[in-house]
């Protein structure tokens, strides 16, 4: 948005060209530039489904199958309403929407306090996504009480540019068919799409297995190298890192990253940075899966020891640490470091850069014994 970061969209109006010509030629993207309105928009489509890049609001967890029925519903409340509305009458609107709609959507029932934080974390995001601007008023109130009520700005325009599936969603007919991109079914075609789909890759990805590609791609990679990596580090400032099990694209500068690992700013990622020198530690002795009772008992005998000295959140203390590995695996896989599999967790290859060199990060004696009585348990 132009009245967030007015430098930098006075440096895409300037370069708006030379970008539209690059994202379409390389990645394949499409980028809409309205001076008018005041916002660029980048349709990224994805070269996977990944659920650990979901849509959320700041400090919150990726958005629910409830929350993204929701926003559906909001937007097309928002799509046949006018420029300025208020939250009780989006709320009666999308509770209009949800009962006339499919029997398998469940009717928004605001009278419940779990549907009103759900509509308004909803309505935080669209707002954080510039389509809503909160003029007045109070949301928290609604979510907590019923009895809030907000005034918001419609940017209309922005709101027709949002949805960046390839396929419409009116005619996509399933959600399946929506990532559905449409290229000649020729040996260039097949160029084209694997082109698009590794240079996708190392722009989204922290990290590209080659074992992750399909042939295509894989071929396409193998023979264009020179050419991707010249390319990735003279536009994009990306320097690409060669392994034997693959590729990372580096942002050292750390501008083109929205989340960065680790930083500590957070339990979550604190109790993930731990897990990874444990997880680490195992691979290094030829340990290839993690079971998932393993991992939660990793991170119940983590709690113990670093959990208060650290201060880390009592909101996952009640459970014997289950919510925290599960928030802490899903930030280990959006970076490419674990992948889930049926009763556990694939250690990734790239986890070899959290071994710990110096003084090992060990597990107390207490959490030890009670990590070896699991473990004893489990044996044979």
């Amino acid at each position: 948005m132009a009245a967030d970061e007015p430098e930098v969209f006075a440096c895409i109006l300037r370069r708006r060209e030379w970008l539209h010509t690059w994202l379409a030629d390389h990645p394949g993207w499409k980028l809409v530039v309205d001076p008018g309105a005041g916002f660029a928009r980048l349709f990224k489509v994805p070269a996977r489904l990944c659920r650990t890049r979901g849509a959320h609001v700041a400090g919150r967890p990726v958005f629910d199958r409830r929350r993204y029925v929701l926003l559906c519903l909001t937007l097309a409340a928002l799509d046949d309403g006018p420029a300025q509305t208020t939250l009780a009458s989006l709320s009666k609107a999308v509770e209009e929407i949800s009962a006339s709609e499919e029997p398998a959507i469940a009717r928004f029932d605001p009278a419940s306090y779990s549907e009103r934080r759900a509509f308004v974390e909803v309505l935080r995001y669209l707002t954080e996504l510039g389509v809503l601007r909160l003029r007045d008023g109070d949301a928290e109130r609604f979510a907590q009480s019923q009895e809030g009520d907000a005034l918001y700005d419609v940017h209309d325009r922005l709101l027709s540019q949002l949805s960046s599936s390839p396929v419409p969603p009116a005619f996509a007919g399933e959600p399946s068919r929506l990532l559905e991109e449409h290229l000649p079914d020729t040996e260039e075609g097949v160029r084209q799409r694997s082109r698009f789909h590794v240079f996708r890759r190392l722009l989204e990805d922290p990290v590209v297995y080659y074992d992750e590609l399909d042939p295509q791609a894989f071929d396409w990679l193998d023979h264009s190298r020179g050419f991707l990596y010249a390319v990735l580090e003279r536009d994009v400032g990306l320097s690409v890192e060669r392994r034997k099990e693959g590729l990372a694209a580096v942002d050292g500068e750390g501008e083109l990253t929205d989340t960065r690992f680790p930083d500590g700013g957070s339990t979550v990622k604190h109790a993930a940075l731990l897990l990874a020198e444990q997880l680490a530690q195992r691979a290094r002795h030829g340990v290839e899966i993690a079971g998932t009772e393993e991992v939660v008992a990793l991170i119940a005998a983590l709690q113990a020891d670093f959990g208060e000295p650290c201060r880390w959140s009592q909101e996952y203390s009640a459970d014997g640490g289950e919510q925290l590995a599960a928030e802490a695996l899903e930030l280990l896989e959006g970076f490419g470091l674990v992948m889930r599999v049926q009763d556990g967790v694939r250690i990734r290859p790239a986890i070899a850069r959290f071994r710990p060199t110096a003084p090992v990060a060990t597990i107390g004696k207490k959490s030890l014994r009670a990590l070896k009585s699991i473990q004893s348990q489990e044996t044979p």
